[in-house]
């Protein structure tokens, strides 16, 4: 692709007009006032309406709910926008707490959601969860968010979700799977020249990453899915899936850099032409190896 090539599949919206100013805090904070200013429903949940927006949240408060059934629990959303998701969750939950890094969304969230006396917004500086005190929720969670933030930044975020996690509490958040086909066409479609021109602050993961920046953080895997659907836990022991993971990752990398694999695979590739470039994408891509280990590992903590 040439950068003078025409960018396709892009629907001219105002949205898309917005660029990334710098990515720095200051610049993801105004390009989200800015997209809170002109569109907040398609700017959070682009194939919503007005109509369908005030419904769309439930599936994931559902799925919140699934994870801790707790009435009495305190929960609080890391890039809550106008409160898509917490509107569902207010009857069901103690305190619903949610946090944005637009203090054009917590306006409008606040507007919105005024009648439910449990429901609190909090402007946060898109980095950090310091309104929140140490162990004071028993629930983290983040759908489509922490994907916008540069993984420096979310990295900072699951070292503060064990920060305001009490001992046992649970962190529950999806990113898009680069390892995924449909998520990578997503990740293709920013690829376009238009977005050269037009940063949108988009970052895809991996399996391996996930698991490397949990562990790091001190969040013990508890499931993770093929959508990228994480659940971890505070927890000063790792459960058994964590733990697979962990030596998974450990075995794969010692074998990538055993001298006597490498030597085998060499020996058939001076034969075969085809080995050769197998080996060459084998030695520049061994994240493809680890995320395989860690699907296989997920499924033997399934059984």
């Amino acid at each position: 692709m040439k950068l003078s090539d025409p960018s396709e599949g892009l629907s001219g919206s105002p949205l898309e007009q917005l660029s990334l100013p710098e990515d720095s805090l200051d610049g993801h904070r105004r390009f989200w006032q800015e997209a809170a200013a002109i569109d907040s429903v398609r700017a959070i949940a682009d194939q919503e309406t007005p109509e369908t927006f005030e419904v769309s949240g439930r599936s994931e408060a559902a799925r919140v709910w699934e994870t801790l059934p707790d009435g009495g629990a305190v929960v609080l959303e890391i890039g809550c926008g106008t409160g898509r998701v917490l509107q569902h969750l207010a009857g069901r939950y103690r305190q619903v707490h949610g946090v944005d890094i637009s203090s054009e969304m917590v306006r409008q969230g606040r507007r919105r959601l005024a009648h439910l006396a449990n429901v609190h917004f909090q402007e946060g500086n898109g980095y950090d969860l310091e309104p929140f005190a140490d162990d004071s929720m028993d629930l983290v969670f983040s759908f489509i968010a922490l994907q916008h933030m540069p993984k420096t930044v979310a990295y900072n975020y699951l070292v503060e979700t064990r920060r305001v996690l009490r001992q046992g509490g649970l962190f529950l958040f999806q990113v898009p799977n680069l390892l995924d086909d449909d998520q990578f066409a997503q990740f293709n479609h920013f690829t376009q020249p238009w977005f050269v021109e037009h940063p949108y602050p988009m970052h895809f993961w991996t399996p391996p990453e996930v698991v490397q920046l949990l562990s790091h953080a001190g969040l013990s895997i508890e499931a993770l899915g093929e959508e990228m659907v994480v659940l971890a836990r505070k927890t000063d022991t790792p459960g058994p899936v964590a733990q697979q993971l962990q030596q998974s990752m450990r075995s794969e990398l010692a074998g990538l850099t055993s001298s006597g694999r490498i030597a085998e695979l060499e020996r058939r590739v001076a034969r075969l032409p085809e080995l050769e470039r197998q080996l060459d994408r084998f030695r520049r891509h061994p994240l493809i190896r680890v995320a395989l280990a860690a699907r296989r590992a997920i499924r033997r903590g399934r059984r």
